[in-house]
């Protein structure tokens, strides 16, 4: 008998002695997933799940919810990423000149805020783009992905480079 997990599809028992027919169930690593679920996940231990540093922002680029990945990324605590522009969370030096993230000159050339209108506006998904971003400890250089998440931007951050933006925060 073969019993397979019926979300992930993985096999939870193979006995052949007992015949074969398929039956299903749920592994224990969806039962741990649909339990959390059920008693009330927030949206930051989703993001935890997912293997790529996430940030997901509202479509005026203010952060929602963060993953402890980007975060770490980043070098700041997750629950102070809440509430911020995005390139206030990403330490972007453009982002504490007058008028802030979103409304400097700089900004018309930023990868991560151009694709994070572009998907709010639009829709359409921002793949794989190469990106810099400008901190006071240098230039790091990114890959971003941008995608449409129930009414909110998912922003997926691939670091290139080593990175000083962790280091001495």
């Amino acid at each position: 008998m073969l019993v397979v997990c019926s979300y992930c599809r993985r096999t939870i028992v193979d006995d052949p002695a007992a015949g074969d027919q398929v039956s299903h169930g749920m592994c224990p690593g969806c039962a741990e997933h649909f339990e959390a679920l059920w008693r009330g996940m927030s949206l930051g231990e989703y993001l935890d799940q997912l293997a790529d540093p996430v940030l997901v922002v509202n479509g005026d680029a203010r952060v929602v919810a963060a993953n402890a990945r980007v975060a770490r990324l980043l070098g700041r605590d997750r629950a102070e990423l809440a509430g911020l522009l995005q390139g206030e969370a990403f330490a972007c030096a453009h982002s504490r000149l007058p008028g802030g993230c979103g409304k400097t000159v700089h900004c018309r050339e930023c990868t991560i805020r151009r694709g994070v209108e572009r998907v709010a506006t639009t829709g359409v998904p921002v793949e794989g783009q190469p990106a810099y971003l400008d901190t006071a400890e240098g230039r790091v250089e990114l890959r971003v992905s941008v995608r449409p998440l129930d009414g909110l931007v998912k922003v997926v951050v691939e670091e290139l480079t080593p990175s000083p933006l962790g280091a001495g925060r």
